[in-house]
């Protein structure tokens, strides 16, 4: 390997006069588009290129399209590093937000499980209320009006009471057991508006 020192590279003003002054035409190829410096380089330059990798990578490495590819590389370096440090002093706001996110989660999750005990309970409190229960109550009611009046009659047969008290209880009675009757009637002919 070659180990003559680096010429700089020509300008493109200098190229084009030497290049005039040898007699050359001017080349239009890729070469020549995007290094035009190199495709105005003499042919002995352009060997010791093709030779010598120290010199090909010494030339390019300080072209201005090199040199603006690494300056942009610098520049970006530089933008992550700066971003980096920036994530890095965030990182304990991030950590504490975590915590008062799984927080917030474990008592959301607490929450819902009292809520599921308390809506069971809610349930189980109301379910004298609802419309099944209410109609075995009123049945049940209806049915032991009608006990009670029987029991009154077979009291009488037997000889407890007078006349006119029997009769007195026992329309009293009788009236709750129709209006009862009535009532289970409608309930069942569906006349019944549940609130």
């Amino acid at each position: 390997m070659s180990s003559a020192p680096l010429s700089s590279a020509p300008t493109a003003s200098s190229a084009t006069t030497s290049t005039a002054a040898a007699g050359h035409g001017v080349i239009d190829d890729a070469l020549a588009r995007d290094y035009p410096q190199v495709a105005q380089l003499p042919k002995d330059e352009l060997q010791r290129l093709l030779e010598d990798d120290a010199y090909f990578d010494a030339y390019f490495n300080t072209s201005p399209q090199a040199l603006a590819y690494h300056d942009a590389v610098q520049r970006k370096m530089q933008q992550n590093i700066h971003l980096a440090r920036e994530s890095e002093a965030l990182k304990p706001q991030l950590d504490a937000l975590r915590q008062d996110t799984a927080r917030c989660f474990h008592d959301a999750t607490d929450l819902k499980q009292q809520w599921a005990l308390l809506e069971q309970a809610q349930q189980d409190a109301y379910r004298r209320f609802s419309q099944p229960a209410q109609l075995a109550r009123y049945r049940a009611a209806t049915t032991t009006q009608e006990h009670l009046s029987d029991a009154l009659v077979d009291a009488f047969l037997n000889g407890d009471g007078d006349d006119e008290s029997f009769v007195k209880q026992y329309r009293e009675i009788r009236k709750v057991f129709h209006k009862r009757e009535i009532g289970l009637q409608k309930w069942d002919e569906g006349k019944v508006v549940w609130m």
